[in-house]
């Protein structure tokens, strides 16, 4: 983090600089809020680079390109000026340490940790190679740890710059030694098969805490990984196989991103992904920026626009603070903001945060206030031997065990929570999680709870508000993704995710099946639970 000077740019493109957040191999990497109140990080060139005309060409070809990327999995690039004085992009931003930094500083991740990790690598390589991309650098400092999953950084666009520029003169390479493939090490262009190999050498980092080749030099670690076989110690036996898979020789007997997620298999969402460890270092960034812009006075935030829907069905919006917003707000408006170096890697890029700075309505359904409503839902959820019974699922899925899933649990904090999840073969999905909270004496009732959890889950741009599900309060759709549809939903005290993905469920199909799957959640969790609604205490 360096301050903010009097010759910096206070604008780059259509984003407000607010502040320097690093250096990268191509340039600078600047902090930069859209007019919506959207962060990105804006990275801009050297001068060198911006003067070379062929630079320029393949820069502008890579980020066409690049902006067909889309997922969950991946940090997309929002805007890009390649024929600016100064040629700029910029990509979405979210804090969290990258797997490099959370193995150094919390030790190797658990199998199912790596597991959820491999999953998430596959998905994003997907969507990159779907747009024609190759990542060339995939490894654990250009892969994020966020509260949403794996995020892919720095994909293709950066290595605009390698093709001739830069790193293709005589003996030159394109990528980072110790996660190139055979093939790369050769000389040959890199391909996608070269991105499953760093896969596979970046899941074993996360395993065992190094790499998979071992040279006291680069061209022994090159022969290395040319001639002799992966040091797999430490891989877990069920992920020794997909790893071996990876770090085939011949490009030709290495799997695809599907075939990995097959080889994978089911993984299910949690709403914490990571081991404590982990966890602890995303809240701890949160929590030093918090601290850091505590004492600097915000400027006045504009207010929100008048709603322009007035006689519309939607319920009044009532206000409600925005925590998780509050602390980028303040730290944006003030100039600073104090990101551990971890959120980015080499290159400075970061990954998605979507949140707004500009104070919104938060629609409440009801004319009663969350603070006088009772509890709904007082008894206990449903097993997943409960929803299985009731829930008529396609020909072809059956439950799959998911730790910690089939009986509830309940929290220390008294929140009680179910996770359910039925599979096929060909790798569809149906994931169903229960929140359940109950007020407290002298504290926040069980509705305002689940309120506030369930709007962790709006994202500006992202979800949609839906009120005529009939069988809830209220819900959020996520915007399509290709290949799944997710609903979280709220009713009084409970909070519900549901979940449909896979090859057979694309956007248009999987629709149907989720409302179904919650329907039936919130009908399962009412015979369980039943209780009358009335006035709180």
């Amino acid at each position: 983090m360096q301050p903010w000077g009097p010759n910096d740019p206070s604008q780059v493109g259509p984003f407000r600089t607010v502040a320097v957040l690093g250096q990268g191999g191509m340039g600078r990497v600047l902090l930069g809020m859209a007019a919506n109140g959207q962060l990105v990080a804006v990275k801009q060139v050297h001068a060198d680079l911006a003067d070379d005309a062929g630079f320029r060409s393949r820069f502008r070809r890579e980020v066409d390109a690049s902006r067909r990327v889309s997922g969950a999995y991946t940090a997309p690039v929002v805007e890009a000026d390649p024929d600016a004085e100064t040629p700029w992009l910029a990509s979405l931003f979210l804090p969290g340490p990258s797997l490099s930094e959370a193995v150094a500083a919390t030790g190797v991740l658990p199998e199912e940790a790596v597991r959820r990790l491999g999953a998430g690598l596959a998905q994003a390589l997907a969507d990159i190679h779907r747009a024609g991309l190759v990542h060339r650098d995939l490894k654990p400092s250009n892969v994020l740890l966020t509260d949403d999953g794996v995020r892919v950084i720095d994909f293709g666009i950066a290595r605009a710059a390698d093709q001739v520029t830069k790193l293709t003169h005589t003996g030159a390479l394109i990528g980072s030694p110790a996660f190139m493939a055979p093939e790369q090490v050769r000389g040959e262009a890199p391909t996608p098969a070269a991105d499953v190999f760093a896969l596979g050498a970046t899941l074993v980092v996360a395993c065992t805490g190094s790499t998979p080749f071992n040279g006291g030099s680069v061209p022994a670690l090159m022969h290395s990984i040319a001639h002799t076989d992966p040091v797999l110690d430490g891989v877990p036996p069920g992920l020794r196989g997909i790893v071996e898979a990876c770090l085939a020789k011949e490009p030709g007997l290495r799997p695809s991103p599907q075939d990995l997620l097959a080889l994978i298999g089911p993984v299910a969402p949690l709403r914490r992904p990571w081991p404590e460890g982990v966890q602890r270092r995303i809240a701890d960034q949160a929590a030093e920026i918090e601290r850091l812009v505590s004492t600097i006075p915000p400027d006045p935030l504009p207010a929100a626009p008048p709603d322009s829907s007035a006689g519309s069905s939607a319920p009044a919006p009532v206000p409600m603070p925005r925590r998780r917003r509050r602390w980028i707000a303040a730290a944006v408006t003030a100039g600073v903001l104090s990101v551990t170096g971890a959120v980015f890697a080499a290159t400075g890029w970061a990954a998605e945060v979507y949140y707004s700075i500009v104070p919104e309505p938060v629609p409440t359904p009801g004319n009663v206030p969350l603070s006088q409503v009772a509890d709904k839902y007082t008894g206990t959820l449903p097993s997943c031997r409960d929803m299985t019974a009731t829930f008529k699922v396609p020909d072809g899925f059956t439950p799959t065990p998911v730790k910690d899933g089939g009986p509830p649990t309940t929290a220390s904090d008294g929140k009680m929570s179910n996770q359910c999840t039925w599979s096929t073969r060909s790798g569809d999905q149906i994931v169903v999680v229960w929140d359940l909270f109950r007020g407290k004496a002298g504290g926040p009732t069980g509705a305002e709870t689940a309120k506030e959890r369930h709007e962790e889950f709006y994202n500006r741009g992202s979800t949609e508000r839906v009120f005529t599900l009939g069988y809830v309060e209220e819900a959020l759709w996520y915007k399509p993704d290709g290949n799944r549809c997710v609903l979280y939903a709220r009713d009084v005290n409970l909070d519900l995710f549901a979940l449909v993905k896979g090859p057979h469920y694309p956007v248009g199909t999987c629709e149907a099946l989720t409302e179904a799957a919650a329907q039936q959640a919130v009908a399962v969790t009412a015979s369980k639970t039943a209780a009358k609604t009335g006035a709180a205490r």
